[in-house]
């Protein structure tokens, strides 16, 4: 929810004269066709309502939109979505001249979602066989072998979890240079990450995790269909069979009774996240999940934008329910070739079926920054450069590959890992006298590594000589 909410006009319709408020002259406008009275309190304005049904709009760019309240009928937990549009899925376009259809009417000559965004175009694709088949392939192995997987699972959370939390990430051999960077980068702040468990897909990877003394669970039946090269761009078929990978991890550990903070690798902590949210009160501790703001408004994203790369559960009836959901919406995750869309679908029909209580913290916030704020809102960076803002945590998001993540990292003073270090495998970097600790004191580096690379976004240290990025950037310093 935007953080001007509050500052935002709401209209009611009361369905009954009962349910008005006690304030006499706001009841007579009501009853005898005055004009629309307007309150200052929500709390006056509901005292007499027993339920309110609440319905977020927004006008999507330029369409001329109507909202349309139908009495008399079932009650509905769903909206109905209407639009003007020619043409099917990707090639489907809006046209002022076209009949107001439901995008999902049997009547209409082509079926619609209602991820479809204001110029016409479906951001939904739906699952082919190819799909189905390798969702059915890892619930299989998922299944066969899950009381095995529980087991050992559970005798390594009880040894790590701090006050039945625990931090879960996921990693392959493509990605691995991330993982070294964010125990790094922690350690360097002299932050514990001893309730950290990794699980990951390959054992190139899980070497790496054992070398900076980590916690890990790997089965390698279930990472078998798994890749372990890097994503080439986000929503490829790597990237998508990665995030099947996080689902899985979550769901373990949820279901075993863990609360648990998931986070990608691309993320670096300033401060320990895990206490922010032990040591929430009323009413913020209340909820079920809390996210981070992914900062784009994308329809697809509605109505929560919920960053999937960086989130806090509470383990219960309803987040383990959710994340069951989410294991068997694989076929949908891998035609979607990520997995967040599909999760907010899920939390908002959760929110509505079973009262899932969603917290997503606003981008407007400091406390939680990411890939919006890097790339929209070099004021916000600029504060942060001067320690004004001082966040939990960062996470290099809405990049289009590893490179630019590195790059982005590298010059915002983000970046501990040197170069020999990378793309090695953890026995040729850790000296046998030291044991776990000798990954750490060779890769491992006591200060930032900085580095320019594009004068255009933010970075710690001036990068006014260096090429731009985008095309209109302007330089950062």
């Amino acid at each position: 929810m935007s953080s001007n909410a509050d500052k935002e006009n709401t209209l009611i319709l009361y369905q009954s004269a009962a349910a008005l408020p006690s304030n006499e002259t706001v009841k007579l406008a009501a009853l005898y066709g005055g004009d629309i009275p307007h309150m200052n309190n929500a709390v006056d304005a509901m005292e007499n309502c027993d339920q309110m049904n609440v319905l977020f709009i927004k006008t999507p760019n330029s369409l001329r939109q109507c909202t349309a309240l139908v009495g008399g009928q079932y009650q509905g937990y769903h909206i109905q979505r209407w639009m003007r549009v020619i043409g099917e899925g990707e090639n489907g376009k809006t046209d002022t001249k076209a009949p107001l259809r439901h995008v999902s009417s049997p009547l209409a000559l082509f079926s619609l979602s209602r991820t479809t965004v204001s110029g016409g175009y479906d951001e939904l694709n739906m699952p082919k066989r190819s799909h189905l088949d390798l969702h059915r392939e890892i619930l299989s192995i998922f299944f066969e072998n899950l009381k095995e997987m529980q087991n050992e699972l559970k005798s390594t959370l009880q040894k790590i979890a701090v006050d039945n939390t625990v931090v879960v990430m996921t990693v392959n051999k493509g990605q691995s240079e991330l993982l070294t960077n964010f125990v790094c980068s922690a350690l360097s702040k002299g932050l514990d990450l001893k309730n950290v468990i990794l699980f990951p897909t390959d054992l190139f990877s899980k070497g790496v995790a054992d070398g900076l003394g980590l916690a890990t669970f790997y089965n390698d039946k279930l990472m078998k269909p798994l890749p372990s090269e890097e994503s080439k761009s986000y929503g490829d078929d790597t990237f998508g069979l990665m995030m099947m990978a996080k689902v899985i991890s979550v769901q373990l550990v949820n279901e075993l009774g863990y609360d648990l903070l998931f986070q990608d690798v691309d993320v670096v902590w300033y401060k320990d996240p895990v206490n922010y949210f032990s040591t929430l009160g009323p009413p913020l501790s209340n909820f079920d999940v809390y996210f981070q703001d992914d900062g784009s408004r994308q329809e697809r994203y509605a109505p929560y934008s919920a960053n999937s790369g960086f989130y806090f559960v509470r383990s219960n009836d309803r987040t383990q329910l959710l994340f069951r959901r989410m294991l068997y919406a694989g076929d949908l995750i891998f035609a979607c070739g990520a997995h967040q869309q599909v999760l907010i679908f899920l939390l908002s029909d959760m929110n509505s079926l079973g009262g899932l209580k969603v917290k997503v913290f606003s981008r407007d916030g400091d406390d939680f920054p990411g890939g919006y704020h890097y790339h929209m809102r070099k004021d916000w960076m600029k504060k942060m450069v001067d320690n004004i803002h001082k966040p939990y945590i960062f996470h290099m998001s809405w990049t289009l590959n590893k490179d630019n993540k590195l790059e982005f990292m590298k010059q915002m003073g983000m970046w501990y890992v040197p170069e020999e270090c990378v793309g090695k495998e953890a026995k040729e970097l850790v000296s046998g006298s030291n044991g776990n600790n000798g990954m750490i004191s060779n890769c491992c580096s006591a200060e930032p590594l900085n580095k320019c690379y594009y004068r255009d976004k933010p970075s710690v240290i001036p990068c006014k000589n260096s090429p731009q990025k985008d095309n209109s950037g302007v330089s950062f310093w």
